[in-house]
């Protein structure tokens, strides 16, 4: 059985990154070029849900700052929130 999945990425100022867990680990974000700072696999081997619940281990980020354009209102730029590290 083979293993698939993604992995979350954040840089230090909160950009979000996702690509193929078979892609090279992003160690500088293509956004702004800074250092990754945190990142979360995600199995997707045997689907995302079980029911309602969520099992592939996606993590629900916070947005911190989100940029606009002032005419269309398209989103331009999203920051989050790093999440703590856990055990």
């Amino acid at each position: 059985m083979s293993y698939e999945g993604y992995v979350q990425y954040l840089c230090k100022v909160g950009h979000y990154i996702e690509q193929d867990c078979y892609m090279d680990d992003l160690t500088i974000c293509p956004v702004c070029k800074k250092e990754i700072v945190w990142h979360n696999d995600v199995d997707i081997t045997n689907g995302s849900y079980e029911g309602d619940e969520r099992i592939d281990g996606h993590i629900e980020l916070k947005i911190k700052k989100q940029q606009k354009c002032k005419h269309c209102k398209t989103n331009l730029e999203t920051r989050y929130v790093i999440p703590e590290k856990t055990k």
